[in-house]
């Protein structure tokens, strides 16, 4: 049994894989409150079973599921990757970083986004296994300072695959702007696997959610 928010089928808005058509499975809860979060609302969910879930999906036309949250290692989601792989779905996980799941299979794409003002010395091990096991990492950037933040943290853990960064708002116009900040931050200060992501969906969608 998962607990669910929602099961929807969109378009991938943001880092590595922009623009590609999925199945989203949004996991209930999250060990984390940030103040830019824009899943509060996931909170509170469904209990379903693993059955409904695999079903739910098979609706939809489309090969590539997301599993997001809230924080989905939260939850026992295994079994859920498992069946997917072994129906030829192709699986991304994004998650905060905070839990290590040595079980999570190879063949599972994962989307690390950390959260430095939470960090702990327990939260830095679990990402500096996640960066072992080549993750790709996604942050969301508020300012010049915590740009500075992110570019230390990379060093720090020595991050050699794609880093993608995109401007913390939901009002596209602001996106605009921030993404000309970031564009000049990353050019005069940033290391060279750093990528610029847009958060597409806002541009499309603005603040609907699950569309």
């Amino acid at each position: 049994m998962l607990k669910i928010k929602k099961i929807f089928y969109s378009i991938q808005g943001e880092g590595p894989h922009i623009g590609m058509p999925a199945v989203f499975v949004r996991l209930s809860g999250c060990n984390l409150s940030c103040d830019f979060c824009d899943s509060k609302y996931a909170e509170i969910g469904e209990v379903v079973s693993l059955e409904e879930v695999i079903d739910n999906i098979c609706t939809h036309n489309c090969q590539n599921v997301v599993i997001t949250g809230g924080e989905p290692l939260l939850q026992p989601i295994l079994s859920l990757i498992e069946s997917l792989h072994f129906s030829h779905y192709k699986v991304f996980i994004e998650t905060n970083g905070t839990i290590f799941d040595e079980e999570i299979p190879d063949f599972a794409n994962i989307i690390v986004s950390p959260k430095l003002q939470f960090i702990t010395p327990n939260y830095e091990r679990n990402l500096e296994l996640w960066n072992k096991m080549n993750a790709i990492f996604k942050f969301v950037v508020t300012d010049f300072n915590s740009f500075m933040e992110i570019v230390d943290f990379v060093k720090r853990m020595n991050i050699t695959t794609p880093v993608y960064l995109m401007p913390e708002t939901i009002d596209s116009e602001d996106m605009k702007r921030k993404l000309v900040d970031l564009a000049g931050w990353v050019k005069q200060y940033g290391e060279d696997n750093f990528h610029i992501s847009m958060r597409m969906q806002i541009f499309m969608y603005g603040c609907i959610r699950g569309v």
